[in-house]
């Protein structure tokens, strides 16, 4: 049997996780519909499912749970302190002290589906079902006309006095007034604008479409997914790197601004996928249905990587080197949600071996690398807030 230590290079290895485990033991978490975070470990999520919203500030090792009066589908947070959620029966929520309390400033009438604050500005916006567009600020909330009826998805301001929304069949953008574009026909789902140019949509089907000049045409862009899967959310950090998240687990990345996507994390889950953010290319955030609560980190991202896991003990795969098949096993010395994947040397998940509740004593999972090329392949399993990894060779 080959024992292997960490090496600089496996350290520096990313991927996802579900830590939708450290969430809260409530009816809400099986509805997450937003998340905001200001920084890799401070966020927040909320529920359309219950009146709560879920506060981290370790980057989704613990939660507390924050409540609100009804349900809600949409949050975003200035800083630690001050902060916006909306959602049933259009309420707006404000918070200045991180979610300890959260108080109705107004109402937009109709069901609140998405906030944008430009950056830097103390004024946001929040679109929602009937066409409903409000501004919202420390003072309340106040209407807007958008010329339409059906319901806008979401809403992006990249700067203050620009932005666009979108919905079925529509995207509209705001310079002083809102206003109709002539995107293709399709229904959009998500939208995100990096500036005053450059920005993508997202919707049914899988469809993509970006415009680098304001709006006034928006192309099509390659989707691999060839199940077509709705896609629910996108994300950029800048004109290159983004993510796109939707139906049945499905998540999307570029790093060339979407001249090509590539597809990460098959197997991680099957639930539908509401919402994405990163706080850098490094660290990031997706969250959906039924708990579901993603993590892209550093795969080791401890300092002293040879530290044991006091949940786990996870044996060394045999045979290594192997050719199509190995066995892994492990020990829980507790019970609990274990999530046992497979990595490639991108910090890409090819293989998801475990992904559920047990009890304590030995387990056994079998890779198999049939369909894979030879090459170096990483192993990690987590529980709770714990884990431990390594790294195996496939020759063929």
């Amino acid at each position: 049997m080959l024992f292997l230590s960490f090496s600089n290079s496996y350290s520096q290895q990313y991927g996802w996780t579900n830590i939708g485990g450290n969430l809260p033991s409530s009816n809400g978490t099986a509805s997450l519909s937003d998340l905001y975070f200001i920084s890799d470990t401070e966020g927040w999520i909320c529920s359309s499912g219950a009146g709560e919203i879920y506060h981290t500030a370790d980057g989704g090792n613990t939660f507390t749970t924050q409540t609100t009066q009804y349900y809600t589908n949409a949050i975003h947070m200035l800083n630690s302190s001050e902060g916006y959620a909306g959602g049933y029966n259009g309420r707006v929520y404000r918070t200045t002290d991180g979610g300890a309390t959260w108080n109705v400033i107004g109402s937009i009438g109709s069901s609140v589906l998405s906030i944008s604050f430009p950056p830097s500005s103390t004024t946001g916006y929040c679109c929602g079902d009937n066409g409903k567009i409000y501004s919202i600020n420390s003072s309340g909330v106040s209407a807007m006309t958008s010329g339409v009826i059906s319901s806008l998805r979401s809403i992006s301001f990249p700067s203050s006095g620009l932005g666009w929304t979108c919905g079925s069949s529509l995207i509209l953008n705001y310079s002083g007034s809102w206003s109709q574009q002539d995107p293709p026909s399709e229904s959009y789902n998500g939208i995100y604008m990096i500036n005053s140019t450059t920005g993508w949509a997202v919707g049914a089907l899988g469809v993509i479409v970006k415009t680098t000049d304001g709006g006034l045409s928006w192309d099509y862009q390659s989707n691999p997914d060839t199940s077509t899967r709705a896609l629910n959310d996108v994300f950029f950090l800048n004109a290159s790197e983004g993510w796109a998240v939707g139906n049945r687990g499905v998540i999307l990345h570029t790093t060339n601004g979407g001249s090509a996507w590539s597809i990460e994390g098959s197997g991680l889950t099957t639930n539908m996928l509401r919402s994405v953010q990163f706080t850098s290319s490094s660290n990031g955030y997706i969250l959906g249905n039924n708990g579901t609560l993603l993590k892209y980190s550093q795969l080791t991202g401890i300092e002293n990587v040879e530290e044991k896991n006091r949940n786990t003990k996870l044996v060394q795969n045999y045979p290594n080197p192997f050719n199509s098949a190995t066995l892994l096993k492990y020990t829980l010395h507790q019970r609990g949600n274990v999530h046992l994947a497979v990595y490639n040397q991108q910090g890409q998940v090819i293989s998801l071996l475990v992904n559920e509740y047990q009890s304590a004593g030995e387990h056994t999972a079998t890779f198999d690398g049939i369909d894979l090329p030879s090459g170096v392949y990483f192993y990690r399993i987590n529980i709770a807030d714990k884990f431990e990894a390594g790294k195996m060779m496939l020759i063929k």
